[in-house]
């Protein structure tokens, strides 16, 4: 089991810590980056699986895996 994710860089996603447990909710207003969060945990699984590339490939291409936020966050 997974008990902590951490995520820096991806998408939308800055850099998030988040303890897990048997069962975490993610809730928050559209644009606040569930979805990101999500297919963070997607790619890992894929990566897990040996199924990184084509996981990329079809999320996009490693340029779309990257920050996509702005330069700087006020």
């Amino acid at each position: 089991m997974i008990h902590t994710l951490a995520i820096a860089n991806y998408r939308s996603l800055r850099q998030i810590i988040m303890p897990l447990g048997n069962l975490t909710v993610v809730t928050g207003p559209n644009g606040s980056g569930k979805s990101n969060l999500y297919k963070a945990l997607r790619l890992l699984a894929e990566s897990a699986s040996g199924n990184l590339i084509n996981a990329l490939a079809q999320d996009g291409g490693l340029e779309s895996s990257l920050w996509a936020g702005p330069e700087t966050i006020a």
